[in-house]
């Protein structure tokens, strides 16, 4: 029996998961349903190879419905160091902090 190659399957699995949202980011204007879809799959590889998924992709779609965000499906509002996205799906709400910018002295 063989052993397995851990950062073999982590790295394959990151590639995976890289792709299959950015096909979702693909289709969400022709078929969201199918986009959602590849949102789960890359979700439950991730959760499978323990592999974590970057910042910058997990903001591209709803934690809660799993949608992926498109015009007219989430709201965005600029409170006190936060940016709120609110998902128009499920009415899930994602806070994301800002750091506040640094005064410059003379």
């Amino acid at each position: 029996m063989l052993k397995r190659d851990k950062k073999m399957e982590s790295k394959i699995a990151g590639e995976r998961i890289f792709y299959l949202i950015k096909r979702a980011e693909e289709w969400k204007n022709v078929d969201y349903e199918l986009a959602r879809r590849y949102v789960e799959l890359a979700k439950k590889i991730a959760m499978r190879y323990r592999v974590r998924i970057p910042k910058e992709l997990k903001m591209m779609y709803c934690k809660k419905c799993l949608y992926p965000y498109r015009a007219g499906k989430f709201r965005v509002r600029v409170r006190k160091r936060r940016v709120i996205v609110k998902c128009l799906n499920c009415g899930f709400e994602r806070r994301i902090p800002i750091q506040p910018r640094s005064k410059i002295k003379p």
